[in-house]
């Protein structure tokens, strides 16, 4: 596939997206970008592990009496904003309303940059009463979009995987030019897609380093039926290990006489990505995004035994391998802890009862809860308690396990990377 080919199906791609109406909130199901696991895990993760280097950067800012200016890379509709604009100022608690870290007049600049005319448009229609906010088209292969004496930005900021459309050469240069540009520090957020996540093992058995770009669609946008047409575009994707990525922008930090301070490697949905449920590059796996989105619908109840994982073991990864299978022990004693439970609802003194005490401690908790909120819900009057307590409490907590296990191994689909560069 040729260079051309390649960038025009990127464009067809997500000019098909915004007419379909991916990125409009009202939607909801896999071909949103809005379904209950993008708002319930997916964001809540991102801003749980954004909000302390953000909080840490503003007090800067503040002390200085400046704003922050902020340049969104690949900023597709600008979701960029809204997640940096709902972060938590404080971890939740039951006494405590939410309130933002970052207010709107805490921004001072808000400089988004895509290659998609389509999403440009998009943003631009959706933040149109942003005053502070400018969207430009951009090809980030090219480097950072910044003019010849432009001031410094705070933040380079992406997500949901923008930075993957890159190769390494094209993200050398873009991670080169952002230490040459920026002022004392800089604080860069890469979000990319994990080499190893469950919805492709086919990508696995590449060496680690290898630079290649591999075969990505967003098939799921798409009805069942349509996803193997011609219709659905297919582009070459750069997946990453944590290990790879961390060598590779220190490298090129080093390169450039800056220096790392601050970082964090996460892997965000580690068993939820969106490719679960088409299983396109991995047949073997379950559509658990969907069971999960079902567990957090009101009024609907799911079939448990959907939710639980059957992990395949790769030949060459015994350390992928121990990490998944950690992870689907405890997952599915979670799940089959609930299920129990809910067949023990009859008997409280049975229910009450201390789970199997070989489960790790966040399982044996985790079922404690569940175990206490079937024995009270006959006397809470919901409709069904099952669907719409029960469930979506299983659903909370099956996110707290997976936010508890990551290791930024990039065992996920989503590798959330956050470094501080220092001159």
């Amino acid at each position: 596939m040729n260079q051309h080919t390649v960038l025009n199906n990127v464009l067809n791609n997500y000019a098909k997206a915004v007419e379909v109406g991916a990125y409009d909130s009202k939607l909801a199901g896999l071909g949103s970008k809005c379904d209950s696991v993008r708002q319930y895990w997916e964001d809540r993760y991102t801003r749980y592990v954004l909000s302390p280097p953000i909080r840490r950067l503003l007090e800067r800012k503040r002390a200085e009496d400046r704003g922050l200016r902020i340049m969104d890379l690949g900023c597709g509709a600008g979701e960029g904003w809204n997640i940096l604009t709902t972060l938590p100022r404080t971890s939740p608690t039951l006494d405590a309303q939410f309130s933002s870290l970052i207010n709107e007049s805490d921004i001072e600049f808000y400089k988004g940059v895509d290659i998609s005319p389509a999403m440009i448009g998009k943003a631009e229609s959706i933040h149109a009463h942003h005053d502070q906010t400018q969207f430009m088209v951009a090809d980030l292969d090219e480097g950072l979009p910044v003019e010849s004496g432009e001031t410094p930005f705070d933040l380079y900021f992406s997500s949901y995987g923008s930075l993957s459309h890159l190769s390494d050469e094209s993200l050398g240069r873009l991670v080169g030019d952002i230490c040459q540009n920026m002022g004392d520090r800089a604080i860069f957020v890469a979000d990319l897609l994990g080499r190893y996540s469950y919805e492709w093992p086919c990508y696995w058995g590449e060496v680690q380093g290898q630079s290649d770009m591999q075969t990505y669609s967003m098939s799921y946008l798409y009805p069942p039926e349509k996803r193997n047409t011609k219709d659905v575009e297919r582009f070459p994707i750069r997946y990453w290990g944590g290990e790879e990525l961390d060598s590779f922008l220190r490298a090129t930090a080093e390169k450039m006489n800056a220096k790392v301070g601050e970082f964090h490697l996460c892997d965000r949905s580690i068993l939820v990505g969106r490719h679960t449920d088409t299983s396109e590059f991995n047949p073997q796996a379950s559509p658990l995004r969907s069971a999960i989105n079902s567990l957090h619908a009101m009024d609907v109840r799911t079939d448990l035994t959907q939710l639980i994982f059957d992990y395949q073991p790769h030949p060459n990864h015994p350390h992928i391998n121990r990490f998944f299978q950690n992870l689907q022990s405890a997952w599915n004693a979670l799940v089959y802890g609930c299920i129990e439970s809910l067949d023990m609802w009859r008997n409280p003194e049975k229910l009450l009862s201390e789970p199997p005490i070989e489960y790790p401690p966040i399982v044996l908790d985790s079922i404690r809860i569940l175990r206490r909120l079937i024995s009270q819900a006959p006397n809470l009057h919901f409709d069904d308690p099952r669907a719409n307590l029960i469930e979506p409490q299983l659903a909370y907590l099956l996110r707290n396990l997976e936010w508890n296990f990551q290791q930024g191994l990039g065992a996920s689909h989503g590798l959330l990377a956050i470094y501080e560069f220092r001159r």
